[in-house]
């Protein structure tokens, strides 16, 4: 179901594509370069050995996004690597999450910001998704600004639920409604869209 989905343009040289393991060399080249800085917040970086465990798991989300409508993308800025996004689907609650990772060098420029709004249209649009969340440990404060930017209803912390190089960390859970969600263009004209940029 990915492939009629995406490519996405969302203009200034951010593209959404499918991911693909035709990217297993430059997403472990990033990740390589920057394994301390991408650790803090990402529990499967110390794992990311090798090219060959990148291509492994670009290969399992492949057919993940075949057979269950999940969306897998490779965000490419200016024609380079720039991070991955997901959109994770629940298909009998009509749920989703989102999730997703940036270079270095696309940090600070309301690329994530930009690529969340463009996967919620996805889900809410093409997708018939009923809701949409994002979780980000509570010191995170660039994926907690996503979140905020984008208007999302802030629900509540779960206790120690994700396990990070550092210990255990408590997630602050997001979410928005189909009926909540006014559309990308309208969501990043908002004023609390323009505040900063977000990882």
């Amino acid at each position: 179901m990915t492939a009629p989905l995406l490519p996405r343009d969302l203009g200034d040289g951010l593209v959404l594509h499918p991911a693909s393991v035709a990217d297993a060399e430059d997403s472990f080249a990033v990740v390589d370069a920057e394994r301390d800085r991408l650790r803090e917040w990402l529990p499967w970086v110390d794992g990311t050995t090798s090219v060959d465990v990148t291509r492994g798991f670009l290969e399992r989300v492949t057919s993940a996004s075949v057979e269950t409508g999940e969306v897998h993308a490779t965000i490419r800025l200016g024609g380079g690597f720039a991070g991955h996004a997901d959109l994770l689907v629940s298909p009998l609650q009509r749920s989703g999450e989102v999730g997703y990772w940036l270079a270095a060098r696309a940090v600070g420029r309301g690329v994530i910001t930009r690529v969340v709004a463009e996967l919620f249209d996805i889900g809410f649009r093409d997708l018939d998704l009923h809701r949409i969340q994002l979780q980000a440990a509570t010191g995170n404060t660039r994926s907690r600004a996503v979140a905020e930017r984008l208007g999302m209803h802030y629900e509540g912390i779960r206790r120690e639920a994700e396990q990070l190089p550092q210990g255990f960390v408590d997630l602050a859970v997001y979410s928005t409604l189909v009926n909540e969600w006014p559309g990308a263009a309208v969501a990043l004209s908002h004023p609390h869209a323009q505040r900063g940029a977000a990882r």
